[in-house]
């Protein structure tokens, strides 16, 4: 088993890591998150929400989140439960809750449309239930996805 799973026989399989903020790293934790996805039975539309969930969660966070160019920790972790995969991913960047973002006017001719809020659509939809959660200077955004 690899450092960050579970080990107990009746909890769901975990996978958890902490990762920098920036794109080479987010790629790689988003690699290694599937490649354990795979590895637990996950195929089909639920892998494909999971990885985009994952990048698109992700990118907000690197591109949005943070104020300075410091370096920031970014914290992911992946449970595989019987009809459902929940992620998780925290951050300590500004506060921003995606629930009350406001969705994308796709009735909107193309030239007048606003650009952004595609991505959070795509996991809006994709997504059985988003839960979020400012805890002490932390964003927590859970997120389940149903399993095929």
């Amino acid at each position: 088993m690899k450092p960050g799973e579970s080990s107990r026989d009746d909890a769901p399989p975990i996978w958890e890591r902490v990762f920098q903020n920036n794109l080479p790293a987010l790629c790689r934790v988003t690699a290694d998150a599937m490649d354990f996805l795979k590895a637990q039975g996950l195929g089909g539309q639920a892998a494909y929400a999971c990885n985009l969930i994952i990048e698109e969660i992700g990118t907000n966070v690197l591109k949005y989140a943070y104020d300075d160019r410091g370096d920031h920790e970014i914290k992911l972790c992946v449970s595989v439960q019987p009809k459902r995969v929940k992620i998780v991913i925290e951050d300590d960047g500004r506060e921003f809750n995606p629930l009350n973002a406001p969705a994308p006017d796709l009735d909107a001719p193309l030239e007048e449309r606003k650009i952004g809020g595609l991505g959070l659509t795509l996991v809006r939809q994709f997504a059985s239930d988003i839960q979020y959660e400012r805890i002490s200077g932390i964003n927590r955004l859970s997120i389940l996805v149903p399993r095929d």
